[in-house]
């Protein structure tokens, strides 16, 4: 069973957005890009990853789709500084 409400290895915290604590959140964000950005090979394999994660519910898979949403996130240069 799917569950979005399974929290990322570590809160993201993107430029001008809200923080990023779960599954779900990670998910609104990236489809809350436009399509041009979205459909960019990084952001696809964190929305790949992230689904991985649901349907695992896996500390690993959680932990690497939470890799490739800071690493996509500061590629296009959208992670705010710690």
């Amino acid at each position: 069973m799917a569950n979005w409400d399974l929290e990322l290895s570590r809160v993201i915290v993107p430029i001008r957005s809200e923080p990023l604590r779960t599954l779900s959140d990670a998910r609104a964000y990236i489809l809350s890009l436009p399509p041009g950005t979205r459909h960019q090979e990084d952001w696809e394999r964190a929305a790949d990853l992230l689904m991985a994660a649901v349907d695992s519910s896996s500390e690993i898979d959680i932990e690497q789709a939470t890799f490739q949403l800071e690493r996509a996130l500061l590629f296009h240069k959208l992670l705010a500084p710690r």
